[in-house]
């Protein structure tokens, strides 16, 4: 595979929507939304998770409140064949999540909570501006509407052919947020492919990774601002966040460089253990070597004196632009493993850094 196609996909579990390296054709996708759906053969399907649900130990009251009503959704599936990540080119993906809106609101969130998070980032060591990205890229500050059930979003991706095994983990890890009380039924609402609350945890997240920051007794991603920060920074600390580093930069290239300064994990610096699995990050190297190389900031002038290790993204083909990033964008990619997801909580965090 072309190197150049390849930087743009990743191998990892995403805490969302799990990205894919590919989407099927519009006759596969249509075919398999009409396969997936047979009723007779669903609720046999379902029957047997039940069984499983009660081996794993979950109640029967449990089940029956969550289980009894489950309902597949047809356009969950068209969701997940058609994921932005995927589809949009970089600069269409980055100016919707890097909008007018979001950049002005995204300040005044900062302005507004400035307290609470320069308490998360005593707690987590976690930048408040990096926490308040993630929440505004995944949820608009709180403010999109979560209108699917966990229950039955997570029960279509684990019914269908493509990542069943995958959801059906985050379908009992549901059952259990409910059978252990940590979260209502009624509280149990989320995105198209089950992400919760507002940090858009999938379940299996919220139960390793959800904090009750606010000390209240509840891990409420849905409701409690200190809960929702504390639980955003927690993850990222969990895998290596370092205080002391940023994301990365948007960098100007030589000529020719798309193509001539990128090049396999290998034939660079071993990258820490948090990026190692990201390969297609390509070539690691000392920021001083990149400037060596050629590549300069944005606005023309040299890369910072820094040594620190650091991989290239090249952006869309042709335009000349690139992003020199660090440890902290894997971090980042943990949380939803796309190149322009990363990129787009690392900008907008500089932009409403106070």
């Amino acid at each position: 595979m072309h190197i150049r196609r390849f930087m743009g996909r990743v191998i990892t579990a995403t805490v969302w929507a799990c990205l894919v390296f590919s989407a099927p054709s519009h006759a596969q996708d249509t075919q398999d939304t009409e396969d997936s759906f047979d009723d007779a053969a669903f609720q046999t399907w379902l029957e047997d998770v039940r069984t499983e649900a009660r081996d794993r130990g979950i109640s029967d009251e449990t089940i029956k409140l969550a289980l009894t009503n489950v309902t597949p959704v047809h356009i969950v599936i068209k969701r997940d064949r058609n994921q932005p990540e995927i589809k949009q080119t970089y600069q269409t993906y980055l100016n919707s999540r890097l909008s007018d809106w979001r950049r002005k609101k995204g300040a005044e969130m900062m302005q507004a909570h400035g307290e609470e998070l320069k308490s998360i980032e005593k707690t987590y060591g976690v930048q408040g501006q990096v926490v308040a990205a993630i929440w505004g890229i995944e949820t608009n500050y709180g403010t999109v509407p979560l209108s699917y059930s966990v229950f039955d979003a997570v029960a279509t991706l684990a019914y269908d052919k493509r990542r069943g095994p995958r959801f059906r983990r985050e379908l009992f890890a549901a059952l259990e947020i409910v059978d252990k009380g940590y979260a209502s039924y009624e509280s149990m609402k989320g995105s198209w492919a089950g992400a919760m609350g507002q940090p858009q945890f999938m379940p299996e997240t919220y139960l390793k990774f959800a904090v009750d920051h606010d000390a209240d007794g509840h891990r409420d991603i849905w409701d409690s601002r200190l809960d929702v920060f504390g639980s955003i920074a927690n993850y990222l600390k969990s895998y290596g966040w370092q205080n002391d580093q940023t994301w990365g930069r948007k960098v100007k290239l030589p000529q020719g460089g798309e193509q001539s300064l990128q090049g396999p994990q290998e034939a660079g610096l071993s990258p820490d253990k948090a990026c190692a699995s990201y390969k297609s990050l390509g070539t690691w190297r000392d920021l001083q070597e990149w400037q060596k190389l050629g590549v300069r900031r944005a606005d023309g002038s040299d890369l910072p004196a820094r040594s620190i290790p650091a991989a290239l993204v090249v952006a869309d083909e042709g335009d000349g632009e690139g992003y020199l990033v660090y440890r902290n964008f894997c971090s980042i990619m943990r949380y939803n493993p796309s190149f322009k997801y990363a990129l787009a909580v690392g900008m907008l965090s500089d932009i409403i850094k106070q």
